[in-house]
């Protein structure tokens, strides 16, 4: 009986350490800066890492935003401008990071209860129909960053 159960166990061991980190669709750092000027959008940034397949980010929600877009800078002959994006790769295994002056999002009235709480809550949906909440952290122009995972 006990090399049964010591079998057992490092066979279930070996079926864990193959489930890493690497392996789950997961978002995370996710914060938005509240726009200082009344009425212009905020912007939202985080990590996307990827799963066992290639995915791609089409859409992301909230309850507590009156619009939400995904945008990328990019720079042409000196001017920096914003392209609104359909999809954001996110390839198997791989971290693809929304951040200033790349991919990011764009938020319209962000409501006052997440203003308040110090969080936004998101649904981001993918390509594979999975979807995945996630707190944002809410800052407003001159907070300090918030505090490393």
């Amino acid at each position: 009986m006990n090399k049964i159960s010591i079998m057992l166990a490092a066979t279930a061991s070996l079926f864990l350490s193959s489930c890493g980190q690497g392996d789950v669709l997961y978002a995370d750092k996710a914060v938005v800066n509240l726009s200082p000027v009344e009425g212009n959008p905020s912007a939202g940034y985080m990590e996307l890492h990827g799963g066992r397949v290639d995915v791609a980010l089409v859409g992301v929600t909230s309850d507590d935003v009156l619009r939400m877009e995904m945008h990328e800078t990019v720079e042409e002959n000196g001017m920096a401008s914003m392209n609104k994006l359909k999809s954001i790769p996110v390839p198997a295994g791989k971290t693809v990071k929304l951040e200033p002056g790349g991919k990011h999002l764009m938020i319209w009235g962000v409501g006052e209860g997440s203003k308040k709480r110090g969080l936004l809550t998101m649904t981001l949906i993918y390509s594979n129909d999975d979807r995945i909440e996630i707190n944002a952290v809410v800052k407003k122009a001159g907070d300090p960053a918030p505090a490393a995972e």
